[in-house]
């Protein structure tokens, strides 16, 4: 298969230009305040910070000039084969990311404090928000693959986990009903104010078995008190596995933020104003006029000193686009939902992807922060520091090898833009229509190849250009009309 997981690795950024200070966030404020609300400087240099350890394996990040980031430990196994693989590859070089809800005042505890109950009742409920699930382990869980020899829990587990004891601690009970959760999930901190939605408890004998606890309006009840807390992790967690299923608020199925709906992205990291990230429908107005000039489909094998069958059908593609102005070029692409910033911001296209912290982590706001998902895409759209298809053809080869980023990287087909509406804004409007209406990421379907085989039919006019491998060719069915609109939301449906 072409797309398999591993086409969910963080793919292509560049350095930022040089700065005096740092990147300028500009991204909508998850917790639901006016659009483009983040807008701070971070430090240039890891001597200008002072750190500060708050539990739960989070080192916080605080700057002399008063900001504060987050750092955490991100060590861990993933549920199969390739996901362990990628994140020990993760663990080898992310060894800084941030969490800007805790104070350096604040104790561990300070991760999972009660939201109000004000608060909690203004959690939009709604099916279309994402689902996560999380492991809960009691207090004496103490297993090393999983747990920091301070005896605390690793953080930012791509399964979250949490101590019983301290998740129902800070669950709060709505008027309506529901239990939502106001506090950083595992250190996540895009994992906030999430309903609860079942606990399930699977038997650790040799009968196995799934049995249901609560499940949220049907049936079961939930631990509310120190005494019934207590008494479920007695009878469950010593001998069975405990799992709980939440669900963010309904406009995170249609984006990072309330206010500014749509899964991609635009890392604006040559602006000589210093790098900016701008998520969500806020691309159009903050993009600007430049026309697109050139267009190329490229694709690559991710480099690996020993592939096996499988490593080599696995083919990443995305289009790089030449824009008139002729400073920089864009890298398009599309991969698996939050790939970048549960990989520690590493980018196979930025120059600083090796260096601990990577501009374009930096500039991810704290909703972009979350495991990533393997059945759900995201729209990146990275400026990067060459000027023309030559020039990233030579940065191709500079990284090209076992041990480096790329294996056969190549570029399959290049032509003019002839789209009458190219500019730099309306590529923006065209990809946040695209992932509105194809949310989703299958291996086979909907996949990095198929959309840039889309995109590179409407730029260019060429309904007969195929996919960057053939693997890919007998299931794509095109989608280029899904750029030119977007999907209908609760009010855009015809009266009755």
């Amino acid at each position: 298969r072409s797309e398999r997981r591993r086409c969910s690795r963080p793919s292509p950024h560049c350095r930022a230009p040089a700065r005096p200070r740092g990147p300028t966030i500009i991204a909508p404020n998850p917790m639901g305040d006016a659009g483009l609300s983040i807008s701070l400087t971070l430090p240039t240099s890891r001597s200008q910070t002072h750190l500060f350890y708050v539990g739960e394996g989070v080192v916080e990040e605080a700057a002399d000039d008063g900001h504060v980031d987050e750092v955490t430990d991100y060590d861990g196994e993933g549920e199969d084969d390739e996901a362990a693989e990628l994140l020990a590859e993760a663990a080898e070089s992310a060894e800084a990311l941030f969490l800007m809800r805790v104070s350096t005042q604040q104790s561990k505890d300070a991760l999972y404090e009660p939201i109000s109950t004000r608060a909690a009742d203004s959690v939009e409920a709604g099916s279309d928000g994402l689902i996560w699930h999380a492991q809960l382990v009691g207090e004496d869980y103490k297993h090393p693959k999983h747990v920091l020899p301070s005896g605390e829990l690793k953080p930012r587990r791509p399964m979250p986990q949490a101590r019983a004891s301290a998740f129902f601690d800070s669950l709060v009970h709505t008027q309506d009903g529901r239990f939502i959760f106001g506090g950083v999930l595992n250190g996540w901190p895009a994992l906030t104010s999430l309903e609860l939605r079942a606990i399930t408890v699977a038997r650790r004998t040799h009968l196995g078995g799934i049995k249901r606890l609560y499940d949220a309006g049907k049936a079961g009840a939930v631990p509310t008190t120190p005494e019934q807390i207590a008494t479920f992790v007695k009878k469950y967690l010593r001998k069975h596995s405990v799992r709980v299923t939440l669900r963010a608020p309904q406009w995170t199925g249609r984006g990072w933020s309330p206010d500014s709906p749509g899964h991609a992205y635009w890392f604006a990291a040559c602006d000589p104003r210093g790098p900016r990230l701008v998520a969500g429908s806020a691309m159009v107005t903050a993009g600007d006029s430049p026309r697109a000039k050139l267009v190329h489909m490229f694709g690559h094998r991710y480099a690996k000193a020993k592939e096996s069958a499988a490593d080599r059908l696995t083919w990443h593609s995305g289009l790089l686009i030449e824009w008139e102005h002729t400073e920089h070029c864009s890298v398009v692409e599309l991969a698996w939902y939050n790939g970048l910033a549960g990989y520690g911001g590493k980018s196979n296209f930025a120059l600083d992807r090796d260096e601990a912290r990577p501009a374009l982590y930096d500039a991810f706001p704290p909703g972009l922060k979350g495991p990533w998902v393997n059945n759900r895409a995201e729209i990146r759209v990275l400026d990067i520091p060459v000027r023309n298809k030559e020039e990233f053809i030579t940065f191709l080869a500079k990284h090209t090898g076992p041990t480096k980023r790329f294996l056969e990287p190549s570029i399959s087909h290049s032509a003019k833009v002839v789209l009458s509406n190219g500019t730099q804004r309306d590529l923006f409007q065209y990809v946040l229509n695209y992932i509105s209406r194809n949310p989703g990421y299958a291996d086979a379907r909907s996949n990095c190849q198929t959309f840039s085989c889309d995109l590179y039919r409407l730029l260019t006019g060429n309904s007969k250009t195929e996919t960057f491998h053939p693997v890919c060719r007998p299931l794509y069915v095109c989608r280029t009309s899904d750029f030119l609109y977007p999907a209908a939301g609760p009010s855009d449906k015809a009266p009755a």
